[in-house]
């Protein structure tokens, strides 16, 4: 199966419990991009990489016209009830890869990704049509996450042994720099980095166990043998309820926000 397909499976099955385990934190992230954005009154928005809707529900009070895209018809599934529930009905949602949009030149206002960029096979070529889908002036805003909380670096360590492919991960985008790179490259001006924290709480083991099986790295722990993952499940477990016996484990999600814009000629 190829990289997109087999990436559509994992969000597929992930789609249930995506971002509904303990505190929704994209929801946090997306009204965080939304405001960088600075979307024009009325805005037609194609959001790309949409999962479950929550940039489209962010936007959907300033925006004009919302189109979400995904390459995950589970996620996109998702995204349908939940703005269906909050009285969103004018959205268009379609299965469709970032690098090969399939709209006409000059479509939107704005264009945002959130956390989608480091998934992609061709980073540049996404950005080229992130660009040509924009009007000239049109907004464009995305969001990679930033360094990982401390405190949790001994999840890499109990991992590090392992011998599977991060088919997900294409490229890590480890700083803004890298993302506002990307987008200059793709002929946006005006860029601009935001940094935004956001602290999330496990109720305890099995809650950040189910955590894991809800976003990408769920594609990591279904290439392993199903002893070694209930190893990894023991030993995390007896490693969190040794550092906080019956309480909450926190965690730091740091995510950077890069802006700009298309230029208006």
């Amino acid at each position: 199966m190829d990289q997109k397909g087999w990436l559509a499976g994992v969000f597929d099955r992930a789609a249930p419990t995506y971002d509904r385990v303990g505190v929704a934190y994209h929801e946090h992230f997306a009204r965080r991009l939304v405001e960088v954005a600075r979307l024009p009154a009325g805005a037609d928005l194609l959001d790309v990489g949409c999962g479950r809707g929550a940039v489209l529900l962010a936007a959907a009070h300033q925006a004009g016209g919302l189109t979400g895209v995904d390459v995950s018809a589970g996620m996109l599934d998702r995204a349908r009830d939940e703005l269906r529930a909050a009285g969103v009905d004018d959205v268009r949602l379609e299965v469709m890869d970032a690098e090969g949009l399939a709209f006409a030149s000059g479509s939107f206002d704005a264009v945002t990704a959130a956390f989608l960029l480091f998934f992609l096979p061709d980073p540049e070529g996404a950005a080229a049509e992130f660009h040509r889908v924009l009007r000239p002036g049109g907004r464009i805003a995305v969001s990679t996450w930033g360094d990982e909380d401390p405190r949790w670096a001994w999840v890499d360590e109990l991992l590090a042994d392992l011998r599977v492919q991060r088919r997900a991960l294409q490229h890590p985008f480890d700083s803004p720099a890298e993302v506002e790179a990307l987008l200059a490259g793709a002929g946006f001006t005006d860029l601009t980095t935001h940094r935004e924290e956001f602290e999330i709480r496990f109720a305890g083991a099995d809650q950040w166990w189910d955590w894991q099986w809800s976003f990408s790295f769920r594609g990591v722990l279904e290439q392993v043998d199903p002893k070694v993952v209930e190893w990894i499940r023991s030993e995390a477990t007896t490693r969190l309820e040794r550092v906080r016996p019956g309480g909450a484990h926190p965690m730091s999600l740091v995510a950077w926000v890069v802006s700009g814009r298309r230029q208006d000629t």
